[in-house]
């Protein structure tokens, strides 16, 4: 008897021992089950085609609009207290676009999916929503009767069209994807795409009517235990909070310094991109400025490729810390046949009051060789609205070296209204950037 129980406590530990890494393997399943991850479902801002009514899906795409990239930025500002763990968005460039503005200021990639793209509009694609309705009788908002349902394998499109319960197997296969990648953790998700994503969500709410999504508006997917449910839909509350945080943001100072007189300048020489050493005036200018904007703190800056643009930077940001970045879209004019001319000899040409009139440079055409007014505006406005986007949402100012023939080519572009006097030697021209709108605040001469 007492042997029995000996033998039958035993093999009860051998159980236990037996077990025990079962019992552990399945709490770690379990742990990683209990993973909560959350979709924020973005429709991509507004487009070009949204505004034309246009039936454009996954077989095109359509730039976003001005608001529609004001749009992106602000929800972004609106979640901007949301922790994402990772992003993701179809390959049509409308959402990828808005993916990355929602993002601005976080370290984080986007990740593009096929299977996330638009349902295609099939022969109506590119086509007018009017001119379906002409045709069909059906409105090309009656989406039922060109996609089916959401729950319909079987329906076959007029036009051909993608059908509603596969594009909805197509994009939740997707997000199954996407989880796998985030197995066992739990997060929130960004993931932007289209308006067709109503499609798939409607097995969802199907108590409900079939209703599209605003764009830029966010709907919220919980994946908990390897189930998904809707806690949020159509929502642009987030939209609205960001509207007023971008309200209440300072606008962005670009302080853009003119260097000043150089060797070349002095004895009536025309520059271009043409280099020269400052004359003595020309340094006790910089010197000057240093002192001057001292006690302006600056976070980065940059200047042209010219000896004159650097050499004013460096005395400039030095004293402050700063390393100045060199790029050539900074550059003046080039002005081909011009470069390294008398000026008294240029002013003989009709063309020459392009180059002398404040407001008309963007008007230069060179008469051979040389690079067009309306080019160089161009260029460097593309360079500074990159940094306005950039540094739009951040603390301090930008320093900009630069020449007087470009800055003023790009005045003339961005901020037509604002008429300058013909300034001579050092000056510079505080801008502010918001919104991708630039402005004038203030201008010194030194």
């Amino acid at each position: 008897m007492r042997n029995g129980f000996i033998l039958s406590c035993a093999r009860a530990v051998l159980a236990v021992l037996f077990f025990l890494p079962l019992l552990s393997s399945a709490a770690v399943n379990n742990g990683e089950q209990d993973g909560v991850l959350r979709f924020y479902l973005v429709r991509h801002g507004q487009t070009l085609s949204n505004i034309k009514e246009m039936t454009i899906g996954g077989g095109g795409n359509a730039e976003l609009t001005r608001k529609g990239r004001y749009d992106a930025s602000s929800l972004g500002l609106g979640l901007s207290e949301v922790p994402f763990i990772a992003a993701y968005s179809s390959t049509l460039g409308r959402a990828y676009q808005t993916a990355n503005l929602i993002l601005r200021g976080r370290d984080m990639n986007v990740v593009q999916i096929d299977d996330l793209k638009d349902i295609s509009w099939g022969d109506a694609e590119g086509g007018r929503i009017h001119d379906l309705t002409a045709q069909f009788g059906h409105s090309g908002d009656d989406f039922p009767y060109y996609f089916g349902q959401y729950n319909d394998p079987d329906f076959v499109s007029p036009v051909h069209a993608g059908n509603m319960a596969a594009f909805s197997q197509r994009f939740e296969g997707a997000l199954l994807k996407i989880a796998q990648q985030h197995q066992g953790k739990s997060g929130n998700i960004l993931v932007a795409a289209h308006s067709s994503m109503a499609f798939y969500l409607q097995k969802y709410r199907a108590d409900k009517p079939l209703s599209g999504l605003d764009n830029t508006s966010v709907s919220v997917l919980e994946l908990r235990n390897g189930k998904f449910s809707l806690t949020d839909f159509n929502n642009s509350t987030w939209l609205q909070s960001g509207y007023e945080r971008e309200k209440a943001l300072p606008p962005l100072e670009i302080v853009v310094v003119v260097n000043p007189l150089t060797h070349l300048k002095q004895i009536g020489v025309m520059e271009g991109t043409s280099d020269s050493d400052f004359s003595p005036a020309g340094h006790k200018a910089n010197q000057d400025m240093a002192v001057q904007l001292h006690q302006t703190p600056f976070i980065a800056a940059w200047s042209s490729e010219l000896n004159r643009a650097v050499k004013t930077a460096e005395a400039l940001m030095l004293p402050q810390g700063i390393t100045t970045v060199k790029d050539k879209r900074l550059n003046e004019l080039f002005l081909g046949a011009w470069e390294a001319e008398k000026i008294t000899t240029i002013n003989k040409s009709p063309a020459a009051g392009n180059l002398f009139t404040p407001g008309k440079v963007i008007d230069f055409v060179p008469e051979r060789e040389g690079e067009r007014g309306q080019v160089a505006a161009a260029r460097i406005d593309e360079m500074l609205s990159e940094l306005g986007y950039q540094y739009e949402f951040s603390k301090g100012r930008l320093a900009v070296f630069t020449h007087p023939l470009v800055l003023d080519a790009f005045l003339t572009k961005r901020i037509p209204s604002y008429v300058h006097p013909q300034w001579n030697g050092a000056y510079s021209v505080t801008l502010t950037y918001k919104n991708e709108t630039f402005r004038v605040m203030d201008v010194k001469t030194f």
